[in-house]
């Protein structure tokens, strides 16, 4: 659905959402079609927070208030080797956001203030980047999505990515998966060199739809409701053959590939009646 809104058949969709990751490839071109290749993966961390502070309205708030992504890289190679406190320290090292004071209600009514430091500002996305051969990133996810694919199908898809999702709305999100995918594929790690070595010739194919980093270019719909936008679009559209009115509608879906689906619409309202 998304798709229709850049006026294109053919792209790699990723969807970027709260708790999942998606990574659709759609080509619709010299009638080939690719079979469901999607894959679905819950990056989020699933730790528990104290609701009578930081519930989910709060948290969102926050995301999309304050949040944004680190242009910076921190080298990949010594940071799996890092335990929790020394992977905080180099965050704190590689920032140079400022603290910022959150004005906030509690569920009592009081007002309070919430000190969010400038280091977690803008490292906190870097749980979305940091993966293993156990645990993927959202990198790791479109590469694996490109493995499943034909080999001929791989460039034109990689040079047709579009982002839509919320989390994607992060300032500097696009920029940074760039170079995220950009050093995969020009330096990677042993695992990835194993895994992903069809793959990494393609960093010069590296492209986005609707890049609105890009001079002239500008955003026509927001990531977030690009699918909605997609949705009313293929609503609209008036298709050849028959057309299931709202008062015939039983709550029952035909199934049209086997054709002649109008006359076993008609005998379901009859039946109804």
């Amino acid at each position: 659905m998304a798709l229709l809104t850049t006026g294109l058949t053919t792209g790699l969709i990723i969807d970027v959402g709260n708790l999942e990751t998606t990574v659709l490839p759609l080509l619709f071109d010299h009638g080939r079609f690719i079979p469901p290749s999607n894959l679905h993966l819950s990056l989020a961390p699933q730790n528990s927070i104290p609701e009578n502070i930081l519930t989910p309205e709060l948290l969102e708030d926050i995301k999309t208030r304050v949040i944004f992504c680190s242009p910076l890289m921190i080298v990949k190679q010594t940071q799996h080797d890092q335990d929790p406190a020394s992977k905080i320290e180099s965050y704190k090292n590689f920032s140079s956001a400022t603290d910022l004071y959150f004005p906030i209600i509690l569920k009592d009514g009081t007002k309070a203030t919430l000190l969010i430091p400038g280091w977690i500002r803008e490292r906190a996305v870097e749980v979305l980047f940091e993966g293993d051969e156990d645990e993927p990133s959202i990198v790791q996810c479109i590469l694996e999505g490109l493995l499943k694919l034909q080999p001929d199908l791989r460039k034109p898809l990689i040079s047709s990515m579009l982002l839509i999702g919320g989390t994607s709305l992060l300032p500097g999100f696009q920029s940074r998966l760039k170079q995220e995918l950009l050093r995969v594929m020009r330096d990677p790690l042993e695992y990835e060199k194993r895994r992903y070595g069809s793959l990494l010739r393609l960093y010069k194919s590296i492209k986005f739809i609707d890049n609105s980093e890009e001079k002239g270019s500008g955003r026509v719909f927001m990531n977030s409701v690009r699918g909605w936008v997609g949705g009313s679009l293929v609503g609209s559209l008036k298709l050849s053959g028959e057309e299931i009115l709202r008062d015939k509608f039983t709550g029952v879906v035909t199934d049209w590939s086997i054709g002649n689906w109008s006359n076993s619409i008609d005998s379901l309202d009859s039946a109804s009646k």
